[in-house]
């Protein structure tokens, strides 16, 4: 059942004040990106928040206040609430917490999900918790997850699911679409709702294993949307002058389908998709179904840095010996982040083709990067971009001469000579 709230302001219209929620002691586990983002708001409304990670390194630096991931804001945001904000390796610490969010990570195994992390931090939470206060899951888990950590945790546990997006997690959290509590208690419920009634998003109050199964839906149904126009990129490809892109603007206008997750390009990547298909595709396995169109999206994606590759040969011929430039490494703009990134499987597949290959992030580095784009293309043959940043954005002349092959839509493929360039979706005349 939904809520409804007031309309939305902008971000910065209530900060630093709790509206519908008297300040909580809050502690969170794990200081990743959403443990992380989610302490930074959280003490931001005005609520005294202490994190708890095991990886000492990481706790010493945010106490200096250096932030070891990047996220637009996070730097200023952590700094403008220090007072608020404690950071220990100590479950202890988190002795007065009255609500403490599980954030930690849940990587896969063999495909399946590995739980361990989330249940070392019940066990420890069980130890140090108040008997009235509230263990909140925000890490992804699998249904039936809330209920083991209830038992291990022996207190009242609510499935709160993030849907956060790195490079706007802050405002993802200050602004989400809606906001899911899955609980077995109401009481334990109307808090964790009542924490975020500042965000004004619609409330869906739901079984804790309903909850955990609308993150892995959503971020199948995205995975298989991207996959979906990158197949309708491939067809285009093959039509003299069809542009996957004003494809995808027809149909997006279809309110049915919308344009979000319509952009074709070397497929998706980064810490939540990969991992979170393979788990569901895994679990669902466990109980006998097979979800056939998520394992098709999955076996899709992992081809697109393969065609990438025998693309840019087709294009430029052989490239053994060849300097190649990859523009952009993190799996999206505005992170650092390249876990699972699609432009590292291509830097891959170009040094097994026998490549040399230069790069350049903004913010992503490896022994490869290069200080600059212009030094990055300066020094190669061939091009790919690899990642959409803005500042590859208008390197038309840049890239005269070269061999280019935009992975990403963002250049102008008139400005470009048609016997060098190829794009994702584009076909040639």
């Amino acid at each position: 059942m939904g809520t409804q709230n007031p309309p939305r302001g902008g971000p910065e219209a209530n900060r630093g004040l709790v509206q519908g929620c008297n300040e909580v002691r809050i502690g969170v586990v794990g200081l990743g990106y959403v443990g992380l983002v989610t302490a930074a708001v959280l003490a931001d409304r005005g609520h005294d928040v202490v994190g708890v990670d095991v990886d000492g390194r990481k706790v010493e630096a945010l106490k200096v206040g250096r932030v070891p991931i990047f996220e637009p804001g996070l730097d200023d945001l952590l700094s403008e609430n220090e007072e608020r904000l404690h950071f220990s390796t100590d479950y202890s610490s988190l002795r007065d917490a009255e609500l403490a969010f599980v954030a930690v990570s849940t990587p896969t195994v063999d495909g399946k999900i590995k739980l361990d992390y989330v249940l070392s931090a019940a066990r420890s939470l069980s130890t140090v918790l108040g008997r009235d206060a509230v263990v909140a899951i925000k890490s992804t888990v699998v249904p039936g997850t809330a209920r083991r950590v209830r038992s291990v945790a022996d207190r009242e546990v609510v499935s709160n699911p993030e849907f956060l997006k790195e490079g706007s997690a802050i405002h993802d959290t200050l602004r989400p679409d809606r906001v899911v509590i899955g609980s077995f208690s109401a009481s334990a419920g109307d808090l964790v709702e009542s924490l975020w009634s500042f965000t004004g998003a619609p409330v869906l109050r739901l079984t804790p294993e309903e909850a955990e199964l609308v993150k892995y839906a959503s971020n199948s149904f995205l995975a298989l949307k991207v996959s979906f126009i990158n197949e309708i990129a491939d067809v285009c490809e093959r039509l003299p002058g069809c542009d996957v892109n004003r494809v995808a603007r027809a149909i997006g206008l279809d309110r049915r389908i919308s344009p979000h997750f319509l952009n074709a390009g070397l497929g998706w990547g980064g810490s939540c998709f990969p991992k979170d298909t393979r788990a569901f595709l895994a679990f669902a396995a466990q109980l006998g179904e097979e979800p056939k169109t998520v394992r098709a999206a999955v076996e899709g994606n992992e081809e697109r840095p393969r065609r990438a590759v025998r693309t840019l040969e087709r294009l430029a011929g052989p490239l053994r010996g060849r300097k190649v430039c990859v523009l952009g490494l993190a799996f999206k703009p505005n992170t650092d982040d390249t876990r699972e990134s699609v432009a590292m499987k291509v830097v891959e597949l170009l040094l097994r083709e026998g490549a040399r290959v230069v790069a350049y992030d903004p913010k992503a580095r490896i022994d490869l990067s290069t200080s600059s784009k212009e030094e990055c293309v300066r020094e190669a043959e061939a091009v790919v971009i690899a990642t959409e940043w803005d500042e590859f954005r208008g390197i038309e002349g840049l890239l005269k001469g070269k061999y280019v092959l935009d992975g990403r839509r963002v250049l102008d493929p008139a400005l470009m000579d048609p016997r060098f360039f190829r794009a994702v979706g584009l076909g040639v005349e």
